[in-house]
C-alpha cells in the first residue's frame, strides 16, 4: 500500500526513444543533467521482442556535451546494467541504479544477434531524492 510521496521528490524523462530496432546498432539516448538529484534509476524497457539481444549501457561525465564521455564501472551500479535475450522477453522492464559522482549521465540500447524483425525498446530514467523540495 502507497502511503508516501515520491513525486515532489523526483523527475522522469526518457532516456532512449521507444523505438523498433531491427539491426545490429547501438541506440544513443539523450544526455540526462542530474543537477539537484541525487539518485538515478535507468529503466530498460521492452514492448515486443521479436528476436536480438538489447543491452543497456551508461556513460558519463562532467561536460554538458559529454564530450568527456566514460563507461560507467559497476563500482556506481546499483544492481547490474539490464539485458534482455529472450523472444518472450515482451513487455517487461529491468532497472539498473547509478550513484556515480558526474553531473551528465546518458544511456543507450546496444543491440546484437538481430536476424529479422528486432523489437521494440526504449530507456526511462527516473530522477529521486531531489534537492529541494516543495513546502508543504
Amino acid at each position: 500500500m502507497a502511503s508516501q510521496d515520491s513525486k515532489s521528490s523526483s523527475a522522469s524523462a526518457v532516456a532512449v526513444n521507444f523505438q523498433t530496432i531491427a539491426s545490429d546498432t547501438t541506440t544513443v539516448g539523450t544526455i540526462i543533467d542530474s543537477q539537484g538529484f541525487e539518485s538515478l534509476i535507468f529503466s530498460l524497457v521492452t514492448a515486443t521482442v521479436t528476436d536480438g539481444d538489447y543491452a543497456l549501457i551508461l556513460e558519463d561525465g562532467d561536460d554538458s556535451g559529454l564530450s568527456d564521455a566514460a563507461t560507467v564501472t559497476s563500482t556506481f551500479l546499483v544492481g547490474s546494467l539490464p539485458a534482455f535475450t529472450e523472444d518472450t522477453d515482451d513487455n517487461l522492464s529491468l532497472d539498473v541504479g547509478y550513484i556515480g559522482k558526474k553531473r551528465y549521465v546518458r544511456a543507450s540500447v546496444v543491440s546484437t544477434n538481430f536476424s529479422a524483425s528486432g523489437a521494440v525498446i526504449g530507456s526511462m530514467v527516473m530522477k529521486g531524492h531531489k534537492a529541494s523540495r516543495p513546502s508543504a
